[in-house]
């Protein structure tokens, strides 16, 4: 009996143009051709078929109500874990070899089984979040907002709920052709593409991007500018004329600005404390973006 070889294991990012994610999909289908194969070579040979009496219909049961989580038996794109196997070769180097091929198969198969888990946690979170909001379902448990409800039980705040919802489409929209992990800030690029163009248009877009590598907001606007699918930004009168600048600070600085000058002129001193505070300043920003942009759905 010959004994068990662990699976190759592929290497991301090489391969000439092919993308991480058709190289995913092929391992897996590798993969699963080779389960069935081995299934087939282990099944036992068919056997004559024996009548078997023929029995009354059951009863039709009686309809029950839905289960409150349900469970699909199996979810595309998750990888089986390796099998730990041993190697035909008493050689320590040959056996070295072999053991560090299967740690790299489970770390690979650990890696692709968390992004797609994530992925499928962004759109079960949104799949939810919408019912919730739409029916008003906070009035019943006695909060008086969405984001009082969100953030009382499930520490999620309004704001980003809010942006979990708003990209539940896109999200959808991907998960048939990507296994990759789905972050919820790159994808808001994408919305008015499905809005304006529907979910085709947001599948060209992301496999345009991700051609380049990474996929991000950038990227993601990048690809949809190329393809047709952003309009194009026109200046209004307003934009085109140059605004005076504010001379409340008594300088011709808003208070950002000035705070971005601070912390420039700190850099020439500590750099390195420049840096921390740009990033603190950078983190807080982002923040209130969000925040102003929940409140405002």
């Amino acid at each position: 009996m010959s004994k068990k070889v662990p699976p190759v294991i592929p290497v991301v990012g090489q391969g000439g143009d092919s993308s991480r994610e058709d190289q995913l999909r092929q391992w897996e289908e590798a993969e699963q051709r080779r389960r069935e194969e081995q299934a087939a070579a282990q099944a036992p040979p068919a056997q004559a078929a024996v009548p078997v009496p023929v029995q009354a219909a059951p009863a039709p049961a009686e309809s029950s109500p839905p289960a409150a989580v349900a469970v699909r038996a199996e979810t595309p794109g998750y990888l089986e874990m390796p099998e730990f196997t041993q190697p035909d070769s008493s050689d320590p180097a040959e056996r070295l070899e072999f053991y560090s091929r299967g740690i790299l198969a489970v770390q690979y198969a650990t890696r692709a089984n968390h992004e797609r888990a994530e992925q499928q946690k962004l759109i079960g979170l949104g799949l939810r979040l919408k019912a919730m909001k739409e029916e008003e379902l906070h009035k019943v448990a006695g909060f008086d907002t969405f984001g009082d409800l969100t953030e009382d039980r499930f520490g999620i705040k309004k704001h980003q709920a809010n942006n979990i919802i708003r990209v539940l489409g896109v999200a959808q929209a991907l998960e048939d052709i990507t296994t990759q992990e789905l972050k919820e800030r790159p994808l808001r690029v994408l919305v008015p593409v499905l809005d304006t163009h529907g979910s085709t248009a947001v599948q060209q877009t992301w496999l345009e991007a991700a051609r380049h590598g990474n996929v991000t907001d950038t990227a993601l606007l990048q690809a949809a500018n190329f393809l047709g699918y952003a309009p194009p930004k026109e200046l209004t009168q307003d934009t085109k004329q140059k605004k005076p600048a504010d001379k409340s600070s008594g300088d011709g600085l808003s208070e950002s600005q000035r705070a971005v000058e601070r912390i420039r002129a700190l850099a020439e001193k500590d750099p390195s404390r420049a840096r921390r505070e740009a990033e603190q300043l950078e983190s807080a920003v982002r923040e209130l973006l969000e925040e102003l942009t929940g409140n405002l759905e």
